[in-house]
């Protein structure tokens, strides 16, 4: 049975702290008429925690943060076709790297982002006015760690973040602005910090943050280091790795896509944090996987409303061994959806085997072209990576409980770290192991008997593809600003974000990123 309490028994008290937050992380204060009994009630400590973990499921909507690390890479366009997916251009800026500080995408992830600090904030202050116990203390050690979370975000997306102190109540100060090694360093010690404080998987699950997530997170922040910070930190990258891969707590699957099955449980051996889902209740289009990329006449079950839009590149489908990888194709849902998992490609069929068409008339076949500004309606190869529920009742809720982080992911976060290091054998030792285990059935993918830093690049976009990792992935190995389908090059100040307009404003420490 999964557990839903995190993500959707929120009281009273996330309704009042959602009308909170705001471009400069908070702006505004607490309303006490609205939530002070709530705040300053103990029994009320487990709802305290409850919204910084709700704005995790933030990272996952396709149309915001999801979309700037995937739609501003090879892994993923969403051209215009005829009239439909324009939305003043919108998604051509992102995959042409055109946006400036105005973009709708970066003003709603900016918010959307600060909206988490902002309630971790809230969280690790009213909690620690109660008496203190093991209860407060962890969800203390949470708030800190989900905090740390959302600034590393930041970083990512824009090289710097606004801060205040969860205890800083004047709201008339202007919060600091971390940037480079200073705010790096900064995360990395508030991680450190809670560590060794925190639960382990065990004891509470992948939908709470452990032990685990803090190594995992650890990891990705020291192999992003020298883009982040300027220096490398390949030694403390693989320490982190090795503390989750001996820890016995986490395995790779031999079944690939076990992990992206309807009935999937938060117990999974692979997962290290998960965002828990449900199409039990209603969640809205953001959470949505299959909507937005299958052409309008896929329907099938209660599906009936399908957009026709987001598709992958011929440059990063050329990359694949289409035949001997697992993670390429499965047909495990054929019977009930009439499509396979992996990428969509050829003549397209519908549940009862029907060869399908365009709304032309013309067979329903996709193809590797694109054209971005006037796409048909076939153009681009279709992406399904997460299982839906033929028999919801709510299509445009999800029923994927989703990682956001993984064990496949920290291997090959210790091999490139071996590789870059100077211990290729043991590089290419951690890459054979995750390839090993994806094979396509009776077929064998072959072991790799030289390594280069384009092998490392290309296994992590054959397993965490569509997952929102590209873009990082890209930068950090020199690539993000190179030509690829529909894209020319462009220039390396794209490889940060605009800060939007709406955070510059109200904030007159932060400071334009270069190029724009």
């Amino acid at each position: 049975m999964k557990r839903y309490s995190i993500l959707f028994s929120l009281s009273l008290l996330f309704l009042s702290l959602s009308f909170m937050g705001c471009t400069d992380l908070e702006e505004n204060v607490i309303d006490e008429q609205l939530g002070g009994d709530l705040v300053y009630n103990p029994s009320n400590v487990q709802a305290l925690i409850h919204p910084p973990y709700a704005s995790l499921r933030q990272l996952i909507e396709w149309y915001d943060y999801w979309g700037l690390q995937q739609i501003t890479t090879d892994e993923t366009v969403f051209p215009t076709r005829g009239t439909d997916w324009f939305d003043n251009g919108a998604w051509q800026q992102l995959h042409l790297h055109t946006w400036n500080a105005d973009h709708i995408r970066l003003q709603n992830v900016w918010d959307m982002m600060s909206r988490g600090v902002f309630r971790a904030n809230t969280a690790m202050y009213y909690i620690s006015l109660f008496e203190q116990n093991a209860t407060t203390e962890q969800y203390i050690n949470e708030a800190r760690f989900l905090r740390a979370y959302y600034m590393y975000t930041f970083i990512d997306l824009w090289g710097k973040v606004p801060f205040r102190p969860a205890d800083q109540l004047d709201f008339k100060v202007t919060p600091v602005v971390l940037e480079g090694k200073e705010a790096v360093d900064f995360i990395i010690e508030e991680i450190k910090h809670v560590l060794p404080n925190l639960k382990t998987r065990s004891e509470v699950g992948t939908e709470r943050v452990t032990q685990g997530a803090a190594h995992a997170l650890l990891a990705k922040l020291y192999l992003n280091y020298e883009v982040y910070g300027g220096e490398t930190k390949w030694t403390e990258t693989i320490t982190h790795c090795n503390e989750l891969i001996t820890s016995g707590d986490y395995e790779v699957t031999e079944d690939y896509w076990s992990m992206f099955q309807k009935d999937v449980t938060d117990d999974h051996p692979e997962f290290i944090l998960t965002v828990p889902m449900s199409d039990e209740v209603e969640m809205g289009g953001g959470s949505v996987w299959i909507n937005f990329t299958l052409h309008y006449h896929q329907g099938f079950g209660n599906y009936n409303s399908l957009w026709n839009g987001g598709s992958t590149t011929s440059t990063f489908v050329d990359t694949w061994d289409q035949d001997n990888d697992a993670r390429f194709y499965d047909d495990r849902i054929m019977s009930e959806t009439g499509f396979n998992q992996g990428f969509l490609m050829g003549q397209q069929y519908g549940v009862n085997g029907e060869a399908l068409e365009m709304r032309n008339g013309n067979p329903l076949i996709f193809v590797p072209t694109i054209v971005l500004n006037d796409s048909p309606e076939n153009y681009g190869v279709r992406v399904i990576k997460f299982a839906p529920n033929p028999d919801t009742e709510r299509q445009f809720s999800s029923p994927n409980d989703v990682p956001l982080l993984r064990i496949s992911d920290i291997y090959l976060t210790r091999a490139e770290a071996k590789f870059r290091d100077g211990d290729e054998d043991g590089a290419l030792e951690d890459i054979n192991f995750i390839r090993s285990r994806r094979s396509a059935e009776g077929k064998v993918l072959p072991e790799l008997t030289v390594l280069t830093l384009d092998d490392i690049l290309d296994e992590r976009g054959f397993e965490l593809y569509w997952e929102g990792f590209r873009r990082q992935d890209l930068i950090r190995f020199g690539k993000y600003t190179n030509a690829w389908q529909e894209k020319p090059v462009t220039s390396a100040t794209k490889s940060l974000f605009a800060l939007p307009t709406s955070a510059v404003s109200v904030n007159e420490n932060l400071k334009q990123n270069d190029g724009y």
